[in-house]
């Protein structure tokens, strides 16, 4: 893993159920051809708690396989109004590391 570039993953539009499969099918396809997959949710315009299910899963499938996913930050505001919403920010969630963005690209 060390060495190679991160791979940008872009998510488009509408990131929610309507696109749960689309946007599940882009996360595997990133994973199986890189070992850093970093998500630009930038232009997303409608996330829900599929997009947080299907972001969540892609990053547990990276861990198993030893590689790595990181939302870039700053987060789309979709996303964020959901994580802040739902509940995902707080300080006792176990995931919540994982939802803060980062703007590291190394």
């Amino acid at each position: 893993m060390t060495g190679q570039p991160a791979h940008t993953l872009v998510l488009v539009g509408d990131a929610g159920i309507k696109a749960a499969a689309e946007v599940a099918a882009s996360l595997k396809a990133a994973l199986l051809d890189h070992n850093r997959v970093d998500i630009d949710t930038q232009a997303m315009t409608a996330a829900d708690l599929s997009t947080a299910q299907s972001l969540l899963a892609a990053r547990t499938t990276a861990m198993a396989q030893g590689k790595t996913v990181k939302l870039l930050a700053p987060l789309g505001a979709p996303l964020a109004d959901l994580l802040d919403h739902a509940g995902f920010l707080a300080v006792n969630q176990p995931h919540r590391a994982f939802w803060a963005a980062t703007s590291d690209h190394a």
